[in-house]
């Protein structure tokens, strides 16, 4: 283990005799100071990782450095499969089934959605009541870092640079396109995200802090510099799982909730010979920013914080590439819900696996035990430290992905349970079907495991937000227009902590 400049210092003070301890038998300041938090979002990555073995060709080796340094949670989920709810959860530590946030929602909205968004704390407002200097770069929050997330915002929430016109896909409702564009890495946003982390990284701080980095690849356009295109040659790519009648077997209600008009469906990118090209593309937007992120660790590694900062590496939700003929997100399936999630600092195993079932609401009372702060009881994820401590402990948790009141799906183990808001159902064995293929709702013989499964979905559900909305397809559309009933006044209660 690398010896930090701090504990470097105690050595030669000691053995020159010079006690650490003052006159009062106080520790030094620079001794007991709280950890630090370094954590790490990058927007719409799926577990195209090597640790994850989501593809057998992806190339994301600072990833998998983090990974051998820390925890790695094989079956971890977002609570909502889209950027603006999905954060709003991870950040409130509250479900969209609490806080109506089930669609996307302006930053500045989230405590206006209702009174458990407005109640709640935001996890950066929490280590700041405790004396943290908070800052960040990129996308946090579904805009950046709106409703005053930090302390310290450097900005740069930003999917371009874009072309003058659309290389292979062209529709108002979406930013999907694909090819290599612009010439050179420090031309993407991203890139100065990590110049930013990296400034704050290698620079003395008087207090402990937490440092948010937010990446935006692999979000659409999958738009990087062409040496990226080049690690993957077209010819020789393999090509994510597809099975043409996929569909035939789940209820209507879920062909509704899942229809994509915005984006390519596979069997188009099949007809135009597209395919290779999103799924180089996707790859191409992995690599460059598992390199960003290395940037990042590489300047932690080499900076005096280095012995002392927890880091939380996540992405916000999963992605379709050709699965249920799908190239989108806003799915309860497992492509859309499975994501990321890494621990490693103080109090982290390291190189270690669980297949426990948990969720990005886990994050908010992990870092708070990990940090030593007051435990916060009105939180309704919990904290993985046991886990962090013993990968195989007892878990009889199960983690939930919600996609509008009454679509939940339910991840355990072995099982994914899917009930909609009609009663529909869809249920997958992860033991002999992990593509999701084979729907098992309707058969007699596990109507004792989809009871077992439902318990854990919450009866008493919000209403979706007013101030949330998603207009891609009709049923949708319907929801979003009914929603506007759906109003919460924050003035009419008294104010909370943060505003």
């Amino acid at each position: 283990m690398r010896i930090s400049r701090h504990f470097q210092t105690s050595i030669v003070l000691t053995s020159i005799g010079v006690s650490l301890v003052g006159a009062a038998g106080r520790i030094p300041e620079a001794i007991k100071r709280p950890p630090n938090v370094l954590m790490i979002a990058v927007d719409d990555f799926n577990d195209w990782t090597t640790v994850l073995a989501g593809h057998p060709q992806v190339k994301t080796p600072h990833i998998d450095r983090l990974a051998a340094s820390g925890t790695t949670f094989t079956n971890a989920h977002c609570q909502a499969p889209l950027c603006g709810p999905s954060r709003a959860s991870l950040f409130t530590g509250l479900n969209p089934s609490t806080t109506g946030i089930y669609l996307h929602i302006n930053d500045d909205n989230i405590k206006r959605a209702s009174e458990a968004a407005y109640r709640s704390t935001f996890l950066t407002h929490t280590f700041a009541d405790q004396g943290y200097k908070t800052m960040g770069a990129g996308k946090l929050l579904h805009q950046g870092a709106g409703g005053d997330l930090l302390q310290e915002y450097g900005g740069h929430k930003d999917f371009g640079p874009y072309p003058e016109k659309p290389m292979r896909w062209d529709h108002p409702q979406t930013s999907t396109d694909w090819g290599a564009f612009p010439d050179r890495d420090e031309d993407m946003p991203d890139h100065k995200v990590a110049d930013y982390g990296i400034a704050q990284l290698s620079q003395p701080q008087d207090k402990p802090f937490f440092l948010a980095l937010g990446f935006n690849r692999p979000h659409v356009p999958w738009h990087v510099p062409q040496k990226w295109f080049d690690l993957f040659p077209a010819e020789g790519l393999i090509m994510p799982p597809f099975l043409q009648n996929d569909l035939d077997d789940v209820p209507e209600i879920s062909r509704r909730i899942h229809d994509m008009p915005p984006t390519p469906t596979t069997d188009w990118l099949i007809e135009n010979d597209q395919w290779k090209e999103v799924v180089q593309a996707y790859l191409a937007c992995v690599a460059f920013v598992d390199y960003q992120v290395g940037r990042v660790l590489d300047a932690l590694e080499q900076s005096p914080h280095a012995d002392n900062t927890i880091i939380v590496l996540w992405s916000d939700h999963g992605y379709h590439l050709g699965e249920k003929n799908i190239v989108a997100k806003m799915t309860l399936w497992e492509r859309s819900s499975r994501v990321p999630l890494i621990f490693a600092g103080p109090g982290v195993q390291k190189d270690r696996l669980s297949g426990r079932p948990v969720g990005l609401i886990d994050i908010y009372p992990t870092l708070v035990e990990l940090a030593g702060l007051p435990p916060k009881k009105d939180l309704e994820g919990h904290s993985l430290v046991p886990l962090l401590k013993k990968p195989d402990h007892r878990w009889n948790r199960a983690a939930l992905t919600f996609w509008g009141k009454g679509n939940t799906a339910v991840r355990t183990e072995r099982y994914r349970y899917i009930r909609y808001e009609d009663g529909s159902e869809e249920l997958y064995d992860h033991q002999s079907d992990p593509h999701e293929w084979d729907n098992l709702a309707l058969n007699p013989a596990y109507q004792r495991v989809k009871a077992k499964l439902g318990n854990h979905i919450p009866s008493n559900q919000a209403p979706l937000a007013s101030v949330s909305g998603f207009q891609w397809n009709p049923y949708w559309q319907e929801k979003t227009a009914a929603a506007k009933a759906n109003t919460f006044d924050p003035e009419q209660l008294s104010p909370p902590s943060h505003q």
